[in-house]
């Protein structure tokens, strides 16, 4: 039985996108691939980072698959009342 294949698209928000490259990807995936396996920003940790797989929060050994939208943004934070 072949696995399913197609398109994940990650968009990233703020500085991200610098360091991405871009602000959006579109990354081939056959079956399932983790979040750490499509998200590779230099010197950032993904355990820093808020994730998105359409619209839920998520983790990076979450599990994404063809058809998904990932979205990978810096936690947002500070300010006073």
């Amino acid at each position: 039985m072949m696995s399913e294949c197609g398109e994940v698209r990650i968009v990233y928000m703020g500085y991200l996108a610098e360091l991405a490259g871009g602000r959006e990807k579109l990354v081939r995936v056959c079956g399932e691939a983790r979040v750490r396996d499509l998200v590779n920003l230099e010197g950032v940790s993904l355990d820093d980072l808020v994730i998105l797989i359409n619209g839920r929060s998520a983790k990076p050994d979450s599990t994404v698959r063809p058809g998904d939208k990932l979205t990978v943004m810096p936690h947002i934070s500070g300010g006073t009342a």
